[in-house]
């Protein structure tokens, strides 16, 4: 008798990178909620600067968007990597590389150096010879 195959456990190296991309995503959703707690500090200072406080709103839609789109794309990357798929290295890279240049560009701050922090960690794990042997393997 033969039942299905037994999925074999990813070493640890693995289930470091897809923590430290769960991670990643879920600090990215709450910091995008903690903008929006503080909306009314960002309305008022719109308006002190004489900015239309309406705007921001709009960029709030905007950066939750944003955020959600690295957040699937890690949180994705991550469970297709725990998964052995080889591709994902490359997906997660891509991601990644995108969300440096989306914080790097405009100028980073204290918040960002967190985000880059983890996503240089991310990287490092997803790219180490015992991922590579996983994914290999799978």
């Amino acid at each position: 008798m033969t039942g299905p195959p037994s999925r074999v456990a990813p070493p640890p190296v693995v289930r470091a990178a897809t923590a430290v991309w769960f991670a990643l995503g879920v600090f990215l959703l709450l910091e995008n909620a903690v903008l929006w707690l503080r909306r009314d500090e960002f309305e008022q200072a719109a308006a002190r600067a004489g900015d239309d406080p309406a705007l921001v709103g709009g960029i709030f839609v905007q950066l939750t968007a944003v955020a959600l789109l690295f957040g699937v794309g890690y949180v994705g990357g991550g469970l297709l990597l725990r998964r052995g798929r080889r591709w994902a290295r490359g997906v997660l890279t891509v991601v990644a590389a995108l969300h440096v240049l989306w914080i790097v560009l405009p100028g980073a701050t204290a918040v960002n150096l967190v985000t880059l922090l983890l996503v240089a960690v991310g990287l490092a794990l997803t790219w180490l010879r015992g991922t590579a042997q996983w994914v290999r393997q799978h």
